[in-house]
Order: structure tokens, then sequence, then C-alpha cells
């Protein structure tokens, strides 16, 4: 198991985390910023963290939300409820993941993707690896958690464009436990794990959680 871990206690914590590593890659970084965004739950606090970096930054930030609902409500929503627009008004970008059309022709720097109880990335889901799509798209019909309707970025996408990034897997909340122990154990692949696609795979990764190890 090759992945640092980052322990958090709150959400506070989380954001003052991206914030920082966001700051500290702006200054190593001239020119534009490209950063993924998830779907859910996390996406709010990353857009917190985004809004506490200065204007000069922001306006050559471009975030990418790479996975997005086609029925019900969208999670465009939820950066939308967070103050992205705030962002959006100082020159920041936002690309929308959609069906047959490339995410990004720019690899991506950073890389923030919130794991589900079934260890699920973005909308791939177990049993959707291996994957041999080769565009960085693809739509989901039929997917086990509502609705089941989505386009996601591909684990093809994640190789082309995340091959240089750090990528921050999440693992938020208690309902979370399991599947971090089942990636901890390193016995499982993207095949029943799909989060543990970054581990056998050469990624700069680092798992984030406020979970703490069971004590007697």
């Amino acid at each position: 198991m090759g992945m640092n871990i980052e322990r958090i206690d709150t959400t506070k914590d989380f954001e003052r985390m991206v914030r920082d590593d966001l700051l500290s890659l702006s200054q190593e970084k001239p020119g534009p910023l490209h950063i993924a965004l998830p779907g859910g739950r996390s996406a709010s606090h990353l857009i917190k963290a985004l809004l506490d970096l200065p204007k000069n930054t922001l306006e050559r930030t471009h975030l990418y939300l790479i996975d997005e609902r086609l029925e019900g409500e969208r999670n465009e929503k939820t950066l939308r409820e967070a103050g992205i627009q705030t962002a959006l008004d100082q020159g920041t970008t936002l690309s929308i993941v959609s069906e047959g059309t490339p995410l990004s022709t720019e690899p991506f720097d950073r890389v923030y993707l919130g794991v589900g109880e079934d260890g699920h990335i973005a909308s791939l889901f177990p049993g959707s690896w291996p994957n041999s799509a080769e565009a960085q798209t693809m739509v989901v019909r039929d997917s086990p958690k509502p609705p089941k309707k989505r386009v996601t970025l591909t684990y093809h996408g994640f190789l082309t464009l995340a091959r240089e990034a750090k990528v921050y897997l999440l693992f938020l909340g208690e309902g979370k436990r399991e599947a971090l122990k089942r990636l901890l154990s390193g016995n499982e692949d993207a095949h029943t794990l799909p989060c543990a696609f970054f581990v056998h795979q050469p990624f700069h990764g680092t798992i984030v959680t406020d979970l703490r190890e069971n004590t007697p």
C-alpha cells in the first residue's frame, strides 16, 4: 500500500488543506491550473477552499467536473449552491463532463475524488474495470446507485489526464470506513473496488480521511 494518508478532524481542516495545497501549486506553477472536482457533497468543501484563494490565482484556475448526473438533481447544482459563481466571476472556468466530448486537452494538476461506500469513484462502480473505452468520457446507463443515467470520466480518461497529477481520494464520514479498510488491505483490484485503480497504477495518490483507527 504505497499511498500517503492525511488524517483530518473536521471538514474545516479539509478546506484548509485544499486551500494551502492550491496556494502552493499556484506558487510553483506559472500559467493555468487544472483542477478536477468530484460530484457529491465533497465538492462543496472544495469550492469553499477555492474561494479563499486570491484573485490572481482564481483567474488562471480551470475546474473540471468529472462526474455528472443525467437525471434528477445535477452535481453542477451542488457547485452553484456552494458559491462557485463567485470564482467564475473572477475568471475561473468550469468544464463539465459530457457524452462524446473530451473533457480536457490539458493534463490535470490536481484530482479530488470522493469514494463511495462500495469503493466507487466518479460513476465508475464495481464491475466496471477493465474498461476498453478509449474515450475520456462515457455514459453509464444502469448505475447501481440512483440516478441510473450518468456521465463520467473513464479509467482511460484518468490514465491520460491524471498521470502527473496529485490525486486525493476522500474517505469522509463513517459510511466510508469499510471501503477504506478494504483499500488498505491491499487485497482487491479496481474490478471489485474501483478506488484501488489509483494504487495499482502509477499515480501520485493521497488518502484523505476523518476516520480514526478503531481502538479496543
